[in-house]
């Protein structure tokens, strides 16, 4: 019974952090809440209440399944819907055969998810055969790298031709743990119009010069938070260099309102947007909007999962997926598929910038990442 407690305590906290969109960090930085944040902030606020009713009231509140699933995937939204279709198929064949999956993929983004505490689980045979996710989340936490990661739990599963940009920027895992199946990379957005004589930024240090002060907009919107550049900037520049980009900030935005506002006269809109791939090269854009991948490499985001040893031979088929099943998808080819097995769709000179393993082992990752994204979140907040 406590360890239920302890699990549903778990699932409100990640629920929390999912739906209230600044928390602290505002409040740190002296200044009152928006009227929008606190539309936002109520709306999230009573689906959260909802759920952790319905929790109360149910006889037994939802915990982790006894028999833990095939797959866990958190799957990057713009491609969520098709890579579930794919992995539906999967699960059919695998059906008549009589051997059925039991998968969870999950579609919303403020329910209580009874997965969001598996990362503190310490049995490692309670843990789903596939985890796949996105970005440096629960599954880089230092309590279960070193519970599971660096036990041994885990094996990569790559392809027989993996995409040189993944082999040029370092992302197979020297451990042979992580598979890195993609990443979402992050370029810039440039609204050549409001440049005046300033050059178009063609690194990420060019984005920390004065020059683009209060010219530049972040991805990040509520609890999220464009963590490759975070940590790579932090790596390369120190907090000096985060500290010169958030002097540079106008704002933080999400990246479906990024497309929107570039070369729109919002007095919201900026001059310069760090963007996902995705969603700078998928829209359509007037001629004086420049998409620009840094010489220096793209921030790239993992699209990662890690499969148990003792899992592969029986899932091959779904570990193929990641491979050539992923890179196989249209719109995936903005997400930089590790699989060579499909007709590349990124410009010639794109590169991907990876903060690479060394950091990764000398860091808690995880950590750091949530303390720098608060720090610098709170750092642009202060001169909004």
């Amino acid at each position: 019974m406590e360890q239920t407690l302890q699990c549903v305590e778990r699932i409100k906290v990640s629920a929390i952090k999912k739906t209230l969109p600044y928390r602290h960090d505002m409040l740190q930085s002296g200044q009152p809440p928006r009227p929008d944040y606190q539309r936002r902030t109520m709306k999230a606020l009573d689906q959260l209440m909802c759920s952790i009713r319905q929790m109360g009231e149910a006889d037994n509140p939802p915990g982790l399944p006894e028999k833990p699933v095939d797959l866990l995937l958190y799957a990057p939204c713009p491609v969520k819907l098709v890579m579930k279709d794919r992995i539906d198929r999967i699960m059919s064949d695998f059906a008549l055969r009589g051997n059925p999956l039991n998968i969870h993929i999950p579609m919303g983004c403020t329910s209580i998810d009874p997965y969001d505490p598996i990362c503190w689980e310490e049995n490692a045979d309670k843990l789903p055969a596939v985890i796949g996710s996105i970005g440096f989340g629960d599954f880089w936490r230092k309590e279960f790298v070193d519970n599971h990661v660096r036990a041994g739990v885990f094996k990569a599963a790559l392809p027989s031709r993996v995409n040189p940009l993944h082999q040029q920027a370092g992302l197979i895992d020297p451990r042979g743990a992580y598979t890195i199946y993609g990443v979402t990379p992050y370029v810039f957005m440039v609204d050549t119009r409001r440049l005046g004589a300033s050059p178009v930024p063609r690194t990420w240090a060019d984005l920390l010069d004065p020059r683009y002060k209060g010219e530049v907009i972040m991805c990040g919107d509520g609890d999220d938070m464009a963590d490759a550049v975070i940590l790579n900037l932090y790596k390369e520049f120190g907090m000096e260099g985060l500290r010169a980009l958030a002097d540079n900030c106008k704002g933080l935005m999400h990246s479906s309102s990024m497309v929107k506002s570039a070369g729109s006269p919002d007095e919201k809109a900026g001059t310069v947007y760090i963007i996902p791939a995705f969603f700078a090269e998928s829209t359509q854009q007037p001629d004086y909007i420049r998409v620009v991948w840094p010489e220096d490499g793209a921030a790239a985001s993992p699209l990662y999962f890690l499969a148990k040893k003792n899992g592969h031979d029986r899932l091959a088929e779904l570990l193929a997926f990641f491979s050539a099943g992923f890179a196989s998808i249209e719109s995936a080819a903005w997400f930089a598929p590790m699989d060579a097995c499909a007709p590349a769709r990124l410009p010639a000179e794109a590169k991907l910038k990876w903060v690479g393993w060394d950091f990764i082992e000398e860091n808690d990752v995880n950590g750091l990442r949530d303390s720098l994204n608060g720090q610098f979140r709170a750092m642009v907040r202060s001169r909004g």
